[in-house]
């Protein structure tokens, strides 16, 4: 699969020494996928994910996987806190009512098994954004198919 570069300014260094050893998936509560590729390129917005894929299974890289992208906020997981900095945030554009496509699926499962080998994480410490921020967020919401997506990860 092809992946389409559109950095986002939103983003800074991770801290000294740190690697990702997280993926947390996100639903980006947009109306259309130009619009969510806009948002996480609007220095205004202080908003992005490493990857973005639109409805139609295109993988867009808004931040090198080794910088620390803006996506998770206040978050944690397994009693650590601040997931931005040793995280890769993979969002899916859907605007939180409809289901997320085949192209999506099938687009998400190949990025996640790449970063999967990439960076050795273990599916596992593959999350939600609701996981990492419960009770502030609930996105990729209960209509997101994490079975579907696993199905589809080639290890």
């Amino acid at each position: 699969m092809e992946i389409l570069d559109r950095p986002s300014p939103n983003h800074n260094a991770r801290p000294a020494g740190v690697r990702p050893d997280l993926l947390v998936i996100h639903g980006t509560a947009g109306e259309t996928d130009a619009g969510d590729l806009a948002w996480c390129r609007d220095p205004r917005s202080g908003v992005s994910y490493h990857y973005l894929i639109g409805r139609d299974g295109r993988i867009y890289r808004l931040v090198p996987d080794e910088q620390r992208a803006w996506h998770a906020g206040v978050s944690e997981w397994e009693g650590r806190q601040g997931c931005n900095d040793y995280s890769i945030g993979v969002g899916l554009c859907n605007d939180g009512s409809r289901p997320y496509t085949a192209a999506q699926y099938e687009a998400a499962a190949w990025l996640v098994g790449e970063l999967m080998r990439r960076w050795q994480i273990p599916p596992r410490r593959v999350v939600g954004h609701c996981h990492v921020s419960p009770g502030r967020k609930q996105d990729p919401w209960l209509h997101f198919h994490w079975g579907r997506l696993f199905e589809g990860v080639v290890r």
